[in-house]
């Protein structure tokens, strides 16, 4: 294991306690950082990855917190600042679950509701965690999106388009906030062999099938390969890596 820089502090997960979530929480910890974590309704995953944190010598925070009430937003990421003194690094794993299907077939409502799970969820959390970032100094904000924003896939516009905005978000924060000793960046995740990826209904030759006859390595990405770049990019290590996409998808979007 690569081992990560951190300065003293606690890092963020929001959408802790998912498939992806967890391996990034569990690589924080093991890399020598305190983590606060939220969950929206899995409290059994967010108790069982506040263990693993404490099980690798680390404090650990877990809150459910509505990405979309932004009250709820501000008090967590204040609370998380209270607890553990300072926040230096802040990831954005959270999404909606994945409706596969043309864009225009979808239902509206579900439309709307990636939209704001994703552009607004991120929104209210880079209104919450700025102002700690600058006032600790500076720090890192890291968020998932998709490898189909830099090369899309039919039927995936719902995880797409959403993400696409967030992408978009990580680069104004990176300009206008870099001053301040703030990075962002984006990690566009092609297909993992974990989290929502394991958890898309497709039958054979479905979006998966197509996904993975365009992945030039042939494979799926192992988890840890996922999650060691996500906690670079958080860390130290990537310390003069600001405003960038960073695709780990085999080489598809290539």
């Amino acid at each position: 294991m690569t081992n990560y820089r951190f300065p003293e502090g606690a890092a963020i997960v929001f959408g802790g306690s998912g498939g992806l979530g967890t391996g990034i929480v569990d690589l924080l910890s093991k890399n020598g950082t305190d983590v606060a974590l939220t969950y929206l309704k899995n409290k059994e995953a967010a108790e069982t990855n506040l263990k693993t944190i404490e099980d690798n010598g680390k404090k650990g925070y877990i809150e459910s917190v509505d990405l979309l009430d932004v009250a709820a937003v501000e008090n967590f990421s204040n609370s998380a600042k209270e607890k553990f003194g300072k926040i230096h690094s802040v990831i954005f794993a959270t999404g909606p679950f994945l409706h596969i299907m043309p864009v225009l077939d979808a239902k509206p409502e579900d439309f709307y509701a990636t939209i704001d799970t994703d552009i607004k969820g991120f929104y209210h959390v880079l209104r919450s965690v700025v102002p700690i970032l600058r006032d600790g100094g500076g720090g890192s904000i890291t968020a998932l999106t998709t490898a189909a924003i830099h090369k899309y896939i039919s039927t995936d516009g719902l995880s797409s388009i959403p993400k696409a905005g967030v992408q978009h978000l990580c680069t104004a924060i990176s300009r206008e906030e870099g001053h301040n000793g703030i990075r962002a960046n984006c990690v566009a995740v092609g297909l993992i062999a974990v989290g929502l990826s394991q958890e898309i209904d497709s039958p054979p030759g479905g979006i998966l099938d197509q996904w993975m006859q365009q992945v030039p390595l042939g494979r799926a990405g192992a988890p840890d390969e996922l999650f060691d770049t996500v906690v670079f990019l958080a860390s130290e290590n990537a310390g003069y890596i600001s405003g960038q996409s960073l695709p780990v998808d085999g080489g598809y979007s290539a």
